[in-house]
Protein backbone atom coordinates (compact mmCIF):
# COMPACT_ATOMS: atom_id res chain seq x y z
CA UNK A 1 0.00 0.00 0.00
CA UNK A 2 0.64 3.66 -0.32
CA UNK A 3 0.64 6.62 1.13
CA UNK A 4 -1.09 9.90 -0.21
CA UNK A 5 1.73 12.54 -1.49
CA UNK A 6 1.33 15.95 0.69
CA UNK A 7 0.17 19.10 -0.61
CA UNK A 8 3.29 20.81 -0.11
CA UNK A 9 6.14 18.73 -0.46
CA UNK A 10 9.34 20.48 1.70
CA UNK A 11 13.42 18.72 1.65
CA UNK A 12 13.05 18.22 5.23
CA UNK A 13 10.50 15.64 4.40
CA UNK A 14 12.79 13.60 3.46
CA UNK A 15 13.98 12.83 7.49
CA UNK A 16 10.45 14.13 8.87
CA UNK A 17 7.61 12.05 9.46
CA UNK A 18 4.70 13.91 8.02
CA UNK A 19 1.14 13.63 9.54
CA UNK A 20 -0.14 10.15 7.47
CA UNK A 21 3.79 8.43 8.17
CA UNK A 22 2.92 9.11 12.21
CA UNK A 23 -0.81 7.96 11.66
CA UNK A 24 0.27 4.68 9.83
CA UNK A 25 3.51 3.89 12.50
CA UNK A 26 0.49 4.84 15.44
CA UNK A 27 -1.95 1.93 13.95
CA UNK A 28 1.41 -0.33 13.30
CA UNK A 29 1.87 -0.19 16.79
CA UNK A 30 -1.88 -0.78 18.16
CA UNK A 31 -1.94 -3.77 15.52
CA UNK A 32 1.21 -5.23 16.86
CA UNK A 33 0.44 -4.83 20.90
CA UNK A 34 -3.03 -6.10 20.33
CA UNK A 35 -1.35 -9.21 18.60
CA UNK A 36 1.28 -9.52 21.18
CA UNK A 37 -2.03 -9.62 24.21
CA UNK A 38 -3.43 -12.04 22.31
CA UNK A 39 -1.18 -14.61 22.99
CA UNK A 40 -1.04 -14.65 26.36
CA UNK A 41 -4.70 -15.10 25.93
CA UNK A 42 -6.23 -11.27 26.35
CA UNK A 43 -8.77 -11.05 23.55
CA UNK A 44 -7.31 -7.73 22.18
CA UNK A 45 -8.73 -5.86 18.95
CA UNK A 46 -8.01 -3.25 16.67
CA UNK A 47 -11.31 -0.94 15.24
CA UNK A 48 -10.41 1.91 13.71
CA UNK A 49 -13.07 3.84 12.67
CA UNK A 50 -11.77 6.43 10.52
CA UNK A 51 -9.58 6.51 7.48
CA UNK A 52 -5.61 5.96 8.11
CA UNK A 53 -5.96 9.41 5.27
CA UNK A 54 -8.39 11.08 7.88
CA UNK A 55 -5.17 13.05 9.09
CA UNK A 56 -5.03 16.89 9.60
CA UNK A 57 -4.17 18.33 6.48
CA UNK A 58 -1.16 20.80 6.27
CA UNK A 59 -2.50 24.22 7.36
CA UNK A 60 1.12 25.71 7.41
CA UNK A 61 0.03 28.91 5.52
CA UNK A 62 -3.71 28.89 6.72
CA UNK A 63 -6.34 27.53 4.23
CA UNK A 64 -4.56 25.78 1.30
CA UNK A 65 -7.01 24.77 -1.52
CA UNK A 66 -9.62 26.21 -3.08
CA UNK A 67 -11.68 22.72 -2.37
CA UNK A 68 -11.27 22.98 1.46
CA UNK A 69 -12.43 26.42 1.48
CA UNK A 70 -15.66 25.97 -0.68
CA UNK A 71 -16.44 23.11 1.33
CA UNK A 72 -15.63 23.45 4.92
CA UNK A 73 -14.18 27.36 5.03
CA UNK A 74 -12.03 27.27 7.66
CA UNK A 75 -12.99 24.12 9.47
CA UNK A 76 -11.28 20.87 9.39
CA UNK A 77 -13.60 18.22 6.92
CA UNK A 78 -15.69 16.38 9.20
CA UNK A 79 -13.90 12.88 8.72
CA UNK A 80 -10.77 14.65 9.50
CA UNK A 81 -10.06 12.34 13.01
CA UNK A 82 -7.81 14.73 15.43
CA UNK A 83 -6.32 11.92 17.49
CA UNK A 84 -4.62 10.56 14.55
CA UNK A 85 -1.82 11.46 14.84
CA UNK A 86 -2.33 13.89 17.43
CA UNK A 87 -0.47 11.60 20.07
CA UNK A 88 0.29 8.25 20.84
CA UNK A 89 -1.88 8.43 24.08
CA UNK A 90 -5.16 9.59 22.25
CA UNK A 91 -4.48 6.94 19.40
CA UNK A 92 -4.74 4.06 22.40
CA UNK A 93 -8.57 5.11 22.36
CA UNK A 94 -8.66 3.31 18.94
CA UNK A 95 -7.70 -0.24 20.78
CA UNK A 96 -10.52 -2.25 21.48
CA UNK A 97 -10.49 -5.18 23.78
CA UNK A 98 -13.23 -7.09 26.48
CA UNK A 99 -11.71 -5.76 29.71
CA UNK A 100 -10.31 -7.89 32.34
CA UNK A 101 -13.13 -8.83 34.87
CA UNK A 102 -11.45 -8.90 38.00
CA UNK A 103 -8.81 -7.12 39.94
CA UNK A 104 -6.63 -9.13 40.07
CA UNK A 105 -6.95 -9.65 36.62
CA UNK A 106 -6.32 -5.76 35.60
CA UNK A 107 -3.43 -5.88 37.71
CA UNK A 108 -1.77 -8.34 34.80
CA UNK A 109 -3.23 -7.15 32.12
CA UNK A 110 -1.40 -3.94 32.95
CA UNK A 111 2.07 -5.86 33.60
CA UNK A 112 1.65 -7.64 30.32
CA UNK A 113 1.00 -4.39 28.93
CA UNK A 114 3.66 -2.33 30.15
CA UNK A 115 5.87 -4.53 31.84
CA UNK A 116 5.60 -2.94 35.63
CA UNK A 117 2.63 -2.56 37.78
CA UNK A 118 3.87 1.24 37.62
CA UNK A 119 2.66 3.95 35.61
CA UNK A 120 5.60 6.49 36.54
CA UNK A 121 7.22 8.11 33.64
CA UNK A 122 10.89 6.35 33.52
CA UNK A 123 13.78 7.47 32.12
CA UNK A 124 13.55 5.31 29.22
CA UNK A 125 10.73 6.98 28.44
CA UNK A 126 12.32 10.52 28.58
CA UNK A 127 15.05 9.14 26.48
CA UNK A 128 12.73 8.51 23.33
CA UNK A 129 12.27 12.30 22.58
CA UNK A 130 15.78 12.47 21.84
CA UNK A 131 15.42 10.25 18.95
CA UNK A 132 17.17 6.64 17.99
CA UNK A 133 18.36 4.84 20.93
CA UNK A 134 21.27 1.75 20.93
CA UNK A 135 19.68 -1.54 20.21
CA UNK A 136 19.49 -3.54 23.36
CA UNK A 137 18.27 -7.05 23.93
CA UNK A 138 15.03 -7.53 25.69
CA UNK A 139 15.47 -8.15 29.43
CA UNK A 140 12.74 -11.24 30.28
CA UNK A 141 11.07 -10.13 33.82
CA UNK A 142 8.50 -12.81 34.17
CA UNK A 143 6.78 -15.57 32.35
CA UNK A 144 2.62 -15.93 31.79
CA UNK A 145 1.02 -19.22 31.03
CA UNK A 146 4.63 -20.38 29.90
CA UNK A 147 5.30 -17.29 27.79
CA UNK A 148 7.89 -14.80 29.12
CA UNK A 149 7.22 -11.13 29.97
CA UNK A 150 9.45 -8.70 28.64
CA UNK A 151 10.55 -5.72 29.64
CA UNK A 152 8.04 -2.95 28.86
CA UNK A 153 5.82 -5.10 27.71
CA UNK A 154 3.62 -5.50 24.89
CA UNK A 155 3.94 -1.76 24.15
CA UNK A 156 7.53 -1.74 23.87
CA UNK A 157 7.40 -5.08 21.83
CA UNK A 158 5.21 -3.07 19.31
CA UNK A 159 7.39 0.08 19.06
CA UNK A 160 10.91 -2.29 18.97
CA UNK A 161 8.89 -4.32 16.38
CA UNK A 162 8.02 -0.97 14.24
CA UNK A 163 10.04 1.81 15.09
CA UNK A 164 13.20 -0.46 15.24
CA UNK A 165 14.52 0.96 18.60
CA UNK A 166 13.66 2.48 21.53
CA UNK A 167 13.64 5.86 20.56
CA UNK A 168 10.26 8.05 19.40
CA UNK A 169 8.51 7.58 16.44
CA UNK A 170 9.90 11.26 15.61
CA UNK A 171 13.04 12.33 14.24
CA UNK A 172 14.11 14.96 16.27
CA UNK A 173 16.27 16.49 14.48
CA UNK A 174 14.83 17.01 11.33
CA UNK A 175 11.73 18.09 13.46
CA UNK A 176 13.58 20.89 14.95
CA UNK A 177 14.88 21.76 11.59
CA UNK A 178 11.12 21.96 10.38
CA UNK A 179 9.81 23.77 13.09
CA UNK A 180 12.77 26.63 13.03
CA UNK A 181 12.65 27.08 9.55
CA UNK A 182 9.11 27.73 9.25
CA UNK A 183 9.59 30.69 12.30
CA UNK A 184 12.83 31.97 10.05
CA UNK A 185 10.66 31.95 7.07
CA UNK A 186 7.61 33.92 8.53
CA UNK A 187 10.27 36.76 9.50
CA UNK A 188 11.69 36.91 6.36
CA UNK A 189 11.64 40.17 4.27
CA UNK A 190 10.55 38.41 1.15
CA UNK A 191 7.62 36.53 3.09
CA UNK A 192 6.52 39.69 4.42
CA UNK A 193 6.53 41.06 1.62
CA UNK A 194 3.74 38.85 0.17
CA UNK A 195 2.08 38.68 3.60
CA UNK A 196 1.76 42.46 2.79
CA UNK A 197 0.00 41.57 -0.66
CA UNK A 198 -2.33 39.22 0.59
CA UNK A 199 -3.83 41.32 3.64
CA UNK A 200 -4.05 44.36 1.16
CA UNK A 201 -6.23 42.04 -1.36
CA UNK A 202 -8.16 41.00 1.52
CA UNK A 203 -8.67 44.67 2.33
CA UNK A 204 -10.07 45.43 -0.59
CA UNK A 205 -12.37 42.16 -0.67
CA UNK A 206 -13.88 43.83 2.84
CA UNK A 207 -11.65 41.65 5.17
CA UNK A 208 -9.23 42.87 7.41
CA UNK A 209 -6.63 40.43 8.69
CA UNK A 210 -2.38 41.22 9.03
CA UNK A 211 -1.61 37.55 8.34
CA UNK A 212 -3.50 34.29 6.42
CA UNK A 213 -2.97 32.63 9.95
CA UNK A 214 -5.73 34.69 11.79
CA UNK A 215 -8.18 34.64 9.08
CA UNK A 216 -11.01 33.18 9.86
CA UNK A 217 -10.40 33.64 13.84
CA UNK A 218 -12.50 36.30 14.03
CA UNK A 219 -16.05 35.01 12.12
CA UNK A 220 -18.80 34.13 14.68
CA UNK A 221 -18.59 30.90 13.23
CA UNK A 222 -15.23 30.08 14.18
CA UNK A 223 -15.44 27.77 17.14
CA UNK A 224 -18.64 26.29 15.64
CA UNK A 225 -18.79 22.75 14.22
CA UNK A 226 -19.60 23.75 11.28
CA UNK A 227 -19.00 27.10 8.71
CA UNK A 228 -21.58 29.00 7.13
CA UNK A 229 -21.85 30.83 4.19
CA UNK A 230 -20.32 33.62 5.32
CA UNK A 231 -17.11 31.56 6.19
CA UNK A 232 -16.80 29.86 2.98
CA UNK A 233 -16.80 33.36 1.21
CA UNK A 234 -14.27 34.74 3.48
CA UNK A 235 -11.65 31.63 3.27
CA UNK A 236 -12.40 31.55 -0.71
CA UNK A 237 -11.39 35.07 -0.75
CA UNK A 238 -8.58 34.45 1.29
CA UNK A 239 -7.67 31.30 -1.38
CA UNK A 240 -8.28 33.71 -4.50
CA UNK A 241 -6.08 36.12 -2.59
CA UNK A 242 -3.39 33.84 -2.29
CA UNK A 243 -3.45 32.51 -5.43
CA UNK A 244 -2.73 36.47 -6.83
CA UNK A 245 -0.11 37.07 -4.70
CA UNK A 246 1.42 33.70 -5.34
CA UNK A 247 2.18 33.71 -1.20
CA UNK A 248 1.77 29.59 -0.79
CA UNK A 249 4.36 29.22 -3.64
CA UNK A 250 6.93 32.24 -2.24
CA UNK A 251 6.57 31.02 1.54
CA UNK A 252 7.24 27.56 1.02
CA UNK A 253 9.92 28.54 -1.50
CA UNK A 254 11.96 30.65 1.22
CA UNK A 255 11.00 27.92 4.02
CA UNK A 256 12.60 25.35 1.82
CA UNK A 257 15.99 27.85 1.61
CA UNK A 258 15.99 28.25 5.86
CA UNK A 259 15.36 24.30 5.63
CA UNK A 260 18.52 23.34 2.74
CA UNK A 261 20.64 25.59 4.89
CA UNK A 262 20.08 23.91 8.28
CA UNK A 263 20.16 20.32 6.57
CA UNK A 264 23.81 21.24 4.92
CA UNK A 265 24.68 21.90 8.63
CA UNK A 266 23.41 18.34 9.99
CA UNK A 267 24.37 16.11 6.81
CA UNK A 268 25.15 13.56 9.16
CA UNK A 269 21.91 13.47 11.59
CA UNK A 270 19.57 14.17 8.56
CA UNK A 271 21.08 10.97 6.72
CA UNK A 272 21.00 8.66 9.69
CA UNK A 273 17.32 9.91 10.53
CA UNK A 274 16.10 9.42 7.12
CA UNK A 275 17.40 5.95 6.94
CA UNK A 276 15.21 5.84 9.97
CA UNK A 277 12.25 6.81 8.98
CA UNK A 278 12.02 4.76 5.81
CA UNK A 279 12.56 1.73 8.01
CA UNK A 280 9.64 2.34 10.47
CA UNK A 281 7.39 3.32 7.20
CA UNK A 282 8.31 0.43 5.81
CA UNK A 283 7.97 -1.96 8.75
CA UNK A 284 4.83 0.16 9.16
CA UNK A 285 3.22 -0.70 6.02
CA UNK A 286 4.12 -4.11 5.74
CA UNK A 287 1.99 -4.25 8.67
CA UNK A 288 -1.08 -2.21 7.64
CA UNK A 289 -0.91 -4.19 4.07
CA UNK A 290 -0.81 -7.64 5.41
CA UNK A 291 -3.84 -6.65 7.94
CA UNK A 292 -7.66 -6.65 6.80
CA UNK A 293 -9.15 -3.39 7.61
CA UNK A 294 -5.64 -1.40 9.01
CA UNK A 295 -5.84 1.32 6.48
CA UNK A 296 -9.63 1.78 5.45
Amino acid sequence: MKLRTPLLQRPIDQARLLPSELAAIGRAELITRAACMRRYGFEYRVDFTRSLHATIPDRSYGVMSKEQASRYGYHMAPDVDPRVPANQEKQTDLVGAVKARTAEDRKVEHLLLYGSESETITEADIRRGDGAQPATEAKVIGEYKDKPVREGGCYEEARTTVVGDGGSERNPVAMDIYLRSFDEAGKDPEVREVVGKWSSCMARKGYKYDSPLDAGTDLPTAKSPEPDAREKKVALADIACKNDTSLIRVWSTVEARYERRAMARKKKAIAAETERKQGMVRRALDILGTTEGAAR
